[in-house]
């Protein structure tokens, strides 16, 4: 089935499972870049130098530049990682991250809503996973339950998963900082969300289990 004309083909067993709430959204930057506008992670690592005032000839600066360049000569993105910057930023960067992020007025949510539709069931539970540090889901007022580290859902305690869950962290309100644990933005954050402490990997893993075993079951999840 095609949702919209020259789009992707989606099977019926998708559909299907979607119907029966074994369908969980993972976005990422995409989904606020396309009509709200919102910077991808070489952008906000752009801003964010810019806003702190970083020289030019600082290795945070020059690691960016050179990034940028070995993408547009090769057309390979990412073989130098953008959190890379952030690793050698001594300064705390997440003001600076969250006002990068603060949504223009009267921001276009087209996209955000489209997804809370397709990611809520037909019993009204919305099931979305977010890396977004954005308040945009939030922004379209579906009074929804929401979640970022150190609180997040227990995907194998039944209904627990929920709402929309900030895998890595949310801005708040004021776009002047973040929410709980702060933003997973450097390698080390990442290091510790997903290796060290390991919640993100569990939250992961829970999940995808949960999903297979629902599949298998042939019941809802």
């Amino acid at each position: 089935m095609q949702v919209i004309e020259g789009g992707p083909e989606i099977p019926d067993e998708l559909l299907l499972a979607l119907d029966e709430g074994r369908v969980v959204f993972f976005c990422g930057a995409g989904v606020s870049r396309a009509r709200a506008q919102l910077p991808d992670f070489f952008g906000l690592a752009n801003q964010v130098l810019n806003t702190l005032g970083v020289p030019d000839d600082s290795p945070s600066v020059k690691i960016l530049a050179e990034a940028r360049e070995i993408e547009a000569r090769t057309g390979v993105p990412g073989l130098i990682s953008a959190d890379r910057v952030f690793d050698l930023l001594e300064r705390d960067i997440e003001r600076a991250v969250a006002q990068a992020l603060a949504p223009q007025e009267g921001v276009d949510l087209w996209a955000h809503d489209l997804l809370l539709d397709l990611a809520t069931t037909k019993d009204g539970v919305a099931k979305l996973v977010t890396t977004n540090f954005d308040r945009l889901f939030d922004d379209c007022e579906r009074g929804l339950e929401a979640w970022q580290p150190p609180r997040l859902p227990d995907p194998a305690r039944p209904g627990d998963l929920h709402g929309i869950v900030y895998l890595h962290g949310r801005a708040r309100e004021e776009y002047d900082g973040s929410e709980g644990d702060g933003f997973v933005l450097s390698s080390a954050e990442f290091g510790r969300a997903y290796l060290a402490e390991g919640w993100a990997t569990r939250f992961f893993k829970d999940e995808i289990h949960l999903l297979r075993a629902g599949h298998q079951n042939g019941s809802a999840t």
